[in-house]
């Protein structure tokens, strides 16, 4: 096998490569060249409009002052060093891609450059940070405008895994040629709704992993002519989609979780995950219908807590297995759904539980109750319960605001309230329908 890695590829049997962006509106949006454009397009990228970053969910352009409209152009860079065949055949390889200027220079709307700043700040602070997905998603048959869920449940039910084995085993298979090995595939609480869990890595990896994954569930649920939804609500009146990040961080080699709960540097980072919470559901659930799934009872983190292994706080605090423990000790973030940029919820996440570190910011008690069931004085206060809310809260952060750049987030922010306007006062069943196959 060549050493040079567009010759590799080649010879490994690629016909065609799909390099992709993730936008504003947290859609994939893809450009593709054969193998015989290969070494060009590594080399010299592929040209892609700034204009893009004003996508809106319904692919209208919505406008900002930080975007100058269809003028100017970007460069699509696929990185081949997280390139990865979306099946076992090896003909079809994906890639994401930064986005640099026609100079090859970096440039401020990149969300993947957003996260590697996080990252790098990370590691200047001592952390070694893991984190890793879990996504939800609803499998479908029939027809597209007239779809059936694929199972009928039991939840969790082993019924529903036998009714969907054949796709789960070439899911599997996919994703082990790809190199997202799989930790758990299971059925979950919503009719046609299945789970499944990354393993841990790096952040920017950690995102990457979670778009790649998403490619591969799509690609083999249509060789089983089934058709999958990633959006936060694809059913009304069914629990919807999450996107839950798992992180830890080793600091100076002492782990994330200690003797007694959460080491000290672990309760700085989860406190300042807390101080931010109502920005960060302005980013990680930024959708029309994502409030509607952020509700008590749904174990999507309607309130502004955290728990010891506690599904209705905003964070849960995981201790793991006594026979993992301390290493295996983590904090899940439930708030966040797939219709967010998993580039930008991770790079929010990292930006608020440093700035926690940096300030030594002080956890409060966790909850071991439901936090629907304290008395009314006695509840955590609920996190935003409007879209317009979050985005606000968003807009106003200094922290995010910082991480992410003015570049980032105002074009976000157009977006996300050109969805607001032109979706948002649809009934839910209309919103529903709206972003179904968005994602």
């Amino acid at each position: 096998m060549s050493e040079n890695p567009v010759d590799a590829l080649l010879e490994s049997g690629l016909r065609m490569l799909i390099t992709s962006i993730v936008d504003n509106a947290g859609i994939t949006r893809a450009k593709s060249v054969p193998a015989a454009r290969l070494g060009t397009a590594v080399r010299d990228g592929i040209g892609l409009s700034p204009v893009f970053a004003l996508m809106c969910t319904d692919d209208a352009i919505t406008s900002s002052p930080l975007v100058n409209g269809p003028v100017g152009d970007n460069r699509l860079m696929p990185d081949l060093g997280a390139v990865a065949p979306l099946g076992p055949d090896h003909t079809v390889f994906w890639a994401p891609a930064d986005q640099l200027s026609q100079d090859h220079e970096p440039v401020d709307i990149c969300q993947r450059a957003a996260l590697r700043r996080q990252e790098a700040r990370a590691i200047a602070a001592g952390l070694d940070v893991r984190l890793g997905f879990e996504l939800e998603f609803t499998v479908f048959t029939g027809d597209p405008g007239d779809p059936a869920v694929g199972t009928i449940g039991p939840a969790y039910g082993v019924l529903a895994t036998l009714k969907l084995e054949d796709f789960a085993v070439d899911l599997l298979e996919a994703l082990d040629a790809a190199g997202v090995p799989a930790e758990q595939l299971h059925p979950e609480y919503a009719q046609g709704q299945l789970e499944v869990a990354l393993p841990p890595t790096s952040p920017l990896a950690a995102a990457d992993q979670s778009q790649l994954a998403r490619l591969v569930v799509h690609r083999v649920a249509r060789t089983h002519g089934l058709l999958v939804s990633f959006a936060p609500i694809t059913v009304a009146g069914f629990v919807g989609n999450g996107a839950h990040i798992h992180f830890s961080a080793t600091l100076d080699g002492v782990p994330f979780g200690g003797d007694d709960g959460p080491s000290p540097h672990a309760q700085h980072l989860m406190a300042g995950v807390l101080d931010e919470l109502d920005g960060l559901t302005g980013v990680l659930a930024p959708s029309v219908v994502s409030a509607d799934r952020r509700v008590p009872g749904n174990w999507a983190g309607a309130f502004a807590c955290w728990g010891p292994e506690n599904r209705e706080a905003a964070l849960r605090y995981v201790p793991g297995s006594v026979t993992g423990r301390p290493h295996s000790a983590n904090c899940e973030i439930k708030i966040g759904d797939p219709a967010g940029n998993m580039y930008l919820s991770t790079a929010s996440v990292l930006a608020a539980a440093l700035t926690g570190l940096e300030r030594k910011s002080v956890l409060p008690a966790g909850l071991d109750h439901d936090p629907a069931s304290y008395p009314p004085d006695e509840q955590p206060r609920r996190l935003p319960l409007t879209l317009e809310d979050a985005l606000t809260a968003l807009e106003h952060s200094d922290v995010l605001r910082a991480a992410l750049g003015d570049a980032i987030v105002d074009p976000f922010l157009a977006v996300r309230r050109h969805d607001a306007e032109s979706l948002g006062k649809l009934p839910l069943e209309d919103r529903v329908r709206a972003l179904r196959w968005r994602y």
